[in-house]
């Protein structure tokens, strides 16, 4: 069990230091009077960094929901529809508030209950934007 706790403790430490770059990503995008398509492709690569640790933790949820942000960020990177960019840019501040609720929920049970609820809801925002603008968007990752 000690094992665990540290490879949970190690996942939080890492979650923490993308965090931080995630807000930078989102805040510098705010700043930016046209959308930025390499930010976007930034956020997507950092949010691929955290999924891949959560699935292989068996982290489920976290990972099913960090996936539909990194296909929202990737797919808003290889278009110029502003609408759906700044779409997927609300949903990417509300990732960094997300991401930041994960610190805890990791080790509590209830909260992380509490934290599926809203992935569920955000998983079907993501789903509806890439439905309707970014359905000519194929690829769902980068190259």
């Amino acid at each position: 069990m000690i094992l665990q706790d540290e490879l949970v403790d190690d996942f939080v430490a890492e979650i923490k230091s993308i965090h931080i770059e995630l807000k930078l990503i989102v805040n510098t995008q705010l700043k930016t009077p046209k959308m930025d398509k390499v930010l976007f492709e930034k956020f997507g690569q950092f949010i691929d960094r955290i999924y891949g640790t959560a699935t292989t933790m068996g982290f489920i949820e976290i990972g099913k929901y960090l996936q539909a942000m990194k296909a929202i960020s990737y797919m808003s990177s290889q278009c110029n529809n502003e609408v759906g960019q700044k779409k997927a840019l609300r949903m990417m501040m509300e990732c960094v508030d997300n991401i930041e609720k994960i610190f805890t929920a990791v080790y509590n049970k209830e909260e992380m209950k509490n934290l599926v609820r809203i992935f569920t809801v955000e998983i079907a925002k993501a789903e509806r934007i890439a439905k309707t603008d970014f359905q000519k968007i194929t690829r769902k990752s980068v190259a």
